[in-house]
């Protein structure tokens, strides 16, 4: 004998089907909304390529566009890159922070287009807000022996670059450098 369904039930395969999409539905919308009051949180993974601090020397090829020279020998290097918007009125900037010797010292100067004579004595031209401004965590030590400089990068192309630049003398045979470069 064959199975035989009624017309009721036929009708009421649809509706349940209906009720069921209508149900997931009013779930969904309800952990979205509910998501933000929710205990635990996201990692929201929206900025992956945003900038962050690197450890190290920068490679040879970044030195060359921020037309800059970390002496050989520097240690505790770190740095930020912070890329221009693309504007032609936009510059890229680097932020950059290592230890050195006196030697070292004057060689980044130079490269800089200017000599260590011109560092003013008590002068932070590279100051703890510029720092924070970027979220970095660097702290420069106002106790300490600081001498600043800031020095017009010579033209390359069309483009004049700047150097804000913070040096920590404290301990004269290691001087720490933080500076600021705009290409």
């Amino acid at each position: 004998m064959a199975e035989m369904t009624s017309p009721d039930d036929e009708k009421r395969l649809p509706v349940a089907a209906l009720i069921v999409a209508c149900g997931v539905f009013l779930l969904v919308a309800g952990v979205i909304l509910a998501g933000p009051l929710l205990p635990f949180g996201f990692k929201d993974n929206a900025l992956p390529n945003a900038p962050r601090e690197k450890h190290g020397v920068p490679a040879a090829a970044l030195q060359k566009t921020f037309r800059l020279a970390v002496p050989a020998g520097a240690r505790d290097a770190s740095y930020l890159v912070l890329p221009g918007d693309g504007s032609a009125k936009s510059g890229q900037d680097i932020y950059l922070r290592f230890r050195t010797t006196p030697d070292g010292l004057k060689a980044f100067v130079t490269s800089l287009g200017t000599t260590a004579g011109d560092l003013t004595a008590g002068n932070a031209s590279l100051d703890q807000d510029d720092i924070d401004s970027v979220e970095l965590p660097w702290k420069i030590d106002t106790r300490g022996r600081l001498g600043g400089l800031y020095a017009e990068i010579p033209e390359q192309g069309d483009t004049m670059g700047t150097a804000l630049l913070t040096v920590d003398e404290t301990d004269a045979s290691a001087p720490l450098i933080y500076a600021h470069v705009t290409v």
